[in-house]
């Protein structure tokens, strides 16, 4: 395929190489870009090395997070965490000695993944590739379809990034001010659906105002009342903010002037993989993460708030195009989890929550487990991760990548089954299912180790065999992958209030309703903290074991459901060009789980002592 070079015939001399990933296919609304890749520019490149006794980790992630287990509670750190499942030393040198050999320049090893700066050229006969510029209309990405390996290397290496993820991350968020949202499918509420403290009234301009949700309203809906925290117990939370995004410390006083919450700042806990944290307002892009910061804000009472900046540098170095702030986009993941399990427990907040998303799809197998696997050792860790389960209800483009069928679009990280994926309701008074919330099943994962009869009680009496057998037979939906979301917040109707760029506007979507719920948890852990007892970790069995005995922790919500895979953006109303439809396409809002809602809502005061009584159940 390539010119016989000095480097193709150092790797001929290691051995066979056999294709390591692949894509069937490129992902939905990519396309080669009409550029030559010169032979000559530098790329960079990770070689994610294969993990230590990762058939342990779910085990060992039930036995400390599953209350009632002799290890519930016994979390680890730093230095158990590498003597379990770090790369060994011996698979480090393998992979360089490789990488060395092939002339690799600037190879680095970082306990995770080996990193290496190579030409195009290299590059392309290393892995047996053509790594080319793709394009989604809105960014330009040096990617490949796929690549090879030598053999010898195959159980020491993962995967390869950035080659086969092309992605479609964005931010699970609805400015209202900015979107128009659909009116045809949901439309807005009438005010008997709202309790008196939401209907709260901002004046924006002599013309303009905006009723919003007020962080009132949210204490009142999940029943935190005047919960007061005590600093010195120690709970903390953060939040992730990707996509060069990064929260405005001017916008925060902004939001708390509007609703006289006391002065409270965050603090920027590390710049990853070139996150820069850019206060300039003329520059900066911080509506989902002021979103994310607000809505914590205006709930914990003054726990210390951190932020996680993670940036999307190109693996092109330079650039190859003209300077273009679309190329600087890539998939954050590995680094923001890798680092995050580099710190010992000290250094890391008790609760994060992120408000990003990708198709699953679109997310190649290997890496999404990966980071899934990351994931579940951060619970191992103690630490509890939330995610927004999307915006996109069903689904949006709805196809099957591997053959261009009509297929229900599950969103990742919120298919992994070591993360809380949060869902989004509407209306405060009752609550309803928001019918653009995304959830559905897995087409990566299987049914979660503690969800198995909350899954299977939805399949057999809440969903009729003709559905079933409809999305089943046609491959619309895998009802043995695993089921999200877990639970649930208030999304939309009435909106919530964002200060963006010093201006109040109306906002949303389940990246306001991960925020709302990992605040709730700052707060369980607070009160657990303060009885002498550990952080809630990873809460996923705790919650599904409490739904199980019908605990009044969680509020079920039975109204309403989902749609999607129209043809049609649910928040714009525009048409999505080649966009696969599933007639009949929904989810409904049912008693226990259901892929809407999940379990439900929190209501934090019953929530709280649930939590608590947990760390006294019999150990088994």
């Amino acid at each position: 395929m390539f010119s016989a070079t000095p480097v193709l015939l150092t790797l001929a001399a290691i051995g066979h190489a056999a294709v390591h990933e692949s894509l069937p296919a490129l992902p939905y609304g990519w396309s080669k870009f009409d550029q030559t890749v010169p032979s000559s520019a530098q790329i960079k490149l990770h070689v994610s090395l294969a993990y230590q006794n990762l058939g342990q980790l779910e085990s060992r992630l039930a036995a400390v997070s599953t209350p009632g287990s002799p290890d519930y509670g016994k979390y680890i750190d730093l230095d158990e965490q590498q003597a379990i499942f770090a790369p060994t030393n011996e698979t480090a040198s393998q992979v360089i000695s490789w990488l060395e050999e092939a002339g690799a320049q600037d190879i680095s090893w970082d306990g995770h993944s080996v990193s290496f700066v190579s030409t195009v050229q290299q590059a392309n006969s290393l892995l047996e590739t053509e790594f080319s510029l793709y394009s989604n209309g809105d960014t330009v990405k040096l990617r490949t379809t796929q690549y090879s390996i030598p053999d010898d290397l195959s159980g020491a290496i993962d995967l390869i990034s950035p080659t086969t993820y092309f992605g479609s991350t964005t931010a699970q968020s609805i400015s209202r001010a900015r979107t128009s949202a659909s009116k045809t499918q949901n439309a807005p509420p009438t005010k008997r659906q709202f309790s008196s403290s939401c209907e709260t009234v901002i004046v924006v301009s002599k013309n303009r105002t905006y009723d919003v949700l007020s962080p009132l309203c949210l204490k009142e809906l999940y029943n935190i009342g005047n919960y007061s925290v005590d600093k010195s117990a120690g709970s903390s939370i953060a939040f992730g903010s990707f996509l060069n995004q990064s929260a405005s410390y001017s916008d925060l006083a902004g939001f708390e002037s509007i609703f006289n919450i006391p002065s409270q700042n965050f603090s920027v806990l590390a710049l990853i993989n070139g996150g820069v944290d850019d206060q300039n307002s003329t520059t900066e892009q911080d509506g989902e993460a002021n979103l994310d910061v607000q809505n914590i804000i205006g709930l914990v009472d003054g726990l210390p708030v951190g932020e996680y900046i993670t940036g999307g540098l190109p693996p092109f170095i330079p650039d190859l195009l003209s300077p273009n702030k679309s190329t600087e986009q890539n998939e954050p993941y590995l680094p923001y989890y890798q680092y995050l399990l580099s710190q010992p427990n000290s250094n890391l907040p008790h609760v994060i929550t992120n408000s990003y998303g990708d198709h699953e799809n679109t997310v190649p197998e290997r890496y999404a487990k990966r980071v899934c696997n990351l994931i579940g050792i951060m619970g191992l860790r103690g630490r509890t991760i939330l995610e927004s389960a999307g915006d996109e209800g069903v689904g949006a483009v709805c196809l099957d990548d591997s053959n261009g069928e009509p297929q229900f679009t599950p969103q990742f990280p919120g298919t992994c089954p070591y993360i809380t994926a949060v869902g989004g309701t509407q209306f405060t008074t009752p609550e309803y299912a928001w019918n653009a919330s995304s959830g559905g099943f897995s087409n990566y994962f299987p049914t979660a180790f503690y969800q198995k009869q909350a899954v299977q009680t939805y399949l057999d009496d809440y969903i009729s065999p003709a559905t079933k057998a409809y999305y089943a037979d046609n491959d619309y939906a895998n009802f043995s992958g695993r089921g999200f979301p877990d639970i649930s917040a208030h999304s939309l109707y009435p909106d919530y209030l964002t200060v963006v760029d010093g201006l109040p506007e109306p906002n949303g979507g389940t990246s306001a309703a991960s925020p709302v719920v990992a605040s709730i948890f700052a707060l369980l852990n607070d009160a657990r903290f303060r009885a002498g007892q550990p952080a809630l970790g990873f809460a996923n069995p705790l919650l599904y074991a409490l739904e199980a005995r019908n605990s009044s922790g969680i509020n079920d919500i039975i109204y309403g459901g989902s749609l999607g895979c129209s043809g049609v953006d649910l928040q714009s109303g525009e048409v999505i060009q080649g966009a696969g439809i599933i007639p009949y396409a929904s989810w409904n809002a049912t008693i226990g789980w259901d892929p809407v809602t999940g379990l439900g809502t929190p209501n934090f005061q019953n929530l709280k002592d649930a939590a608590l009584a947990a760390w006294y159940e019999p150990r088994y």
